[in-house]
């Protein structure tokens, strides 16, 4: 499902009535009616006092509508119409004249006070009042019946967007309306899923309109649903074996730093890595051994960290490996980072980099583009901001766009984790995870995001596929921990529920 900025937005109904000819108000019926027919499941409006709030823009058009619709299911009707009515598009006035010859009451109000009595009585709230189109800070009336809306008692359902959310960003301008539903229409817009315009939008449903498929094939930016995993993931046949299901090297951990090593490994084999080996040093070896029998555990030189001299080795042993990860719990010693860059600009498979990998490349100054192998990158914000030299600020204000600069700049895969996780591709597109909650926010989530990846890889995926499953996969696995234990289960009990994620994916093919 694409993922849409205001301007694409607008792109996409101008497609849709030019070149498919769809007219205006065709599309206006269709939001309209989507509104209610959408949150019928979820609200009952039959003899509900509902009131429309709706402003003079095409969002308001829709709201005309959804009144029309919202009395045929038996809701006692009443809009409430805030703006200079000589804006109103014809037809945004033609469905207003609809609703008026079917006796539902249109009041218009200059001042938020003149709405008061009717928000505070309503049942059912339908924010049709701004939309997309907001360009600056909302104040003054407008404002004050946001405030009004927010205080009411009854549910709070949003056309499109909530009043008073940026459409690209999700951030309010000075006052958003809290909806408990938001019905996206034409497409999902970013600030949908950007935080914290996750948390003004409630629950999201979404409608077409009546937008053709192929208006949509061009867009870059995409929500990762279901049905995407279910269709990249690999399907294993009755003489499937551990060979064709990857050997996953790991180089993780260091003296003291052990348990990063074990939860990337275990992401790895719950991931369905065929065969797992972790290289670590050797007293972190001493304390691995036989904590997780299936995985292979062994070491390079004698120190309690990696050096430079130690890449001989491991390169010797990465010919073994389909698929490399490197990083977590490695520690930030200088000469560790030559180690790193060794093997990454020598390696030529796949690389997944996490952790103290990613500081690695940084301060070694490492070219990525250079590189020889397929690279996936795995950093959280604070991590990719010493990559990127952007604040954290400056990252969450534009998460999507900066994780797409540097994926085609640096010609890598880049999971930049987070809420939500944005996985970008070097030609420019991204997927925006839909699965994780926030109980994942511990430590170890990311080591075991590396070893999945990783898996994944190794089962035959590209880096683009593997990153955008594996993201999809840990976020419903940590869904599925939530399920019993909201905050406070661990990363390898997540680990533990991947299996049950992948089974609930391939279910969408029954």
């Amino acid at each position: 499902m694409i993922l849409t900025k205001n301007e694409e937005a607008k792109l996409l109904d101008a497609m849709a009535m030019k070149e498919y000819g769809i007219p205006e108000m065709v599309l206006m019926e269709n939001a309209g009616a989507s509104v209610v027919r959408l949150t019928e499941p979820f609200v009952d409006w039959d003899d509900a006092f509902t009131v429309i709030l709706c402003g003079t823009g095409n969002n308001g058009g829709d709201g005309f509508v959804a009144a029309r619709y919202a009395a045929g299911l038996g809701a006692k009707v009443l809009v409430l119409l805030m703006g200079n009515e000589a804006h109103m598009s014809e037809s945004s006035k033609l469905y207003r004249h609809t609703a008026e010859k079917m006796g539902i009451p249109v009041i218009p109000v200059s001042k938020a006070e003149e709405g008061a009595p009717y928000i505070h009585e309503a049942d059912i709230l339908v924010d049709a009042l701004i939309g997309t189109g907001l360009s600056s800070k909302v104040k003054g009336e407008k404002a004050a019946l946001i405030g009004l809306v927010n205080e009411a008692r009854g549910i709070i359902i949003s056309v499109d967007v909530p009043s008073g959310m940026m459409t690209d960003t999700g951030r309010a301008a000075g006052v958003v309306v809290d909806a408990d539903y938001t019905v996206a229409l034409g497409s999902i817009k970013r600030g949908h899923v950007l935080y914290p315009g996750s948390s003004y939008t409630g629950r999201l449903l979404y409608s077409p309109i009546g937008i053709p498929k192929e208006a949509r094939l061009d867009f870059p930016v995409h929500l990762t649903e279901k049905k995407d995993v279910f269709n990249i993931l690999p399907v294993r046949n009755r003489i499937s074996h551990k060979g064709k299901n990857g050997f996953i090297g790991i180089f993780a951990g260091s003296d003291g730093m052990e348990g990063a090593a074990l939860l990337a490994g275990q992401g790895a084999l719950y991931g369905g890595g065929g065969k797992v080996a972790v290289v670590t040093t050797a007293g972190a070896a001493r304390v691995l051994a036989g904590r997780i029998p299936e995985l292979m555990v062994s070491s390079l030189g004698e120190g309690p960290f990696f050096t430079e001299k130690d890449a001989e080795g491991a390169l010797e042993k990465a010919k073994a490996y389909d698929v490399i990860a490197i990083g977590p719990g490695l520690g930030r010693k200088k000469e560790t980072g030559q180690f790193v860059k060794k093997l990454v600009t020598s390696f030529a498979g796949t690389l997944v980099v996490d952790a103290d990998g990613l500081f690695a490349l940084k301060e070694e100054n490492v070219r990525l583009a250079t590189c020889p192998g397929r690279l996936i990158l795995t950093p959280h914000v604070g991590e990719f901001a010493h990559l990127t030299g952007l604040s954290p600020v400056e990252i969450e204000e534009r998460r999507i766009d900066a994780a797409i600069r540097f994926a085609v700049d640096n010609h890598v895969v880049l999971v930049l984790k987070g809420a939500p996780t944005v996985t970008a591709m070097p030609d420019g597109s991204a997927f925006v995870n839909s699965t994780g909650n926030p109980g994942m926010a511990t430590g170890g989530m990311g080591d075991t995001l590396t070893g999945i990846i990783a898996a994944l890889a190794g089962q035959g995926m590209n880096g683009s596929t593997a990153a955008v499953a594996g993201a999809y996969l840990h976020g419903l696995a940590g869904d599925l921990a939530a399920e019993k234990t909201p905050v406070g289960y661990r990363a390898s009990d997540l680990a533990e529920l991947v299996p049950a994620a992948r089974a609930e994916v391939m279910k969408t093919g029954r």
